[in-house]
């Protein structure tokens, strides 16, 4: 499994799927990988129950410009988690958006 630093994304081939960047990396266990977007909500009930599970989660809030124009809280999150538990939180987001 590769890693670009560039978007934090862990990856199958030679190639980002997002930034379409080459220069990758071997990915490490400690590595923070984006996992995906969520909304606020459902972003701040995941990290607490990650952090209950004892596993890392980094939330970056994400959304458009017109909120932060007038100083609104962004709608939703960036997660990111390490790599060693990217496949479980994957499957707890596939699991509620099922």
């Amino acid at each position: 499994m590769n890693f670009c630093e560039g978007c934090n994304m862990a990856c199958g081939g030679d190639r980002c799927p997002k930034c379409g960047r080459k220069k990758l990396r071997a990915v490490t266990e400690d590595d923070f990988c984006l996992v995906g977007q969520v909304d606020r909500i459902f972003g701040d009930n995941l990290k607490f129950n990650l952090e209950n599970e004892n596993i890392e989660c980094v939330l970056m809030p994400f959304g458009t410009g017109v909120n932060s124009k007038f100083a609104l809280p962004l709608e939703s999150y960036l997660v990111y988690v390490r790599y060693r538990n990217l496949d479980y939180v994957r499957r707890i987001l596939n699991d509620d958006n099922a």
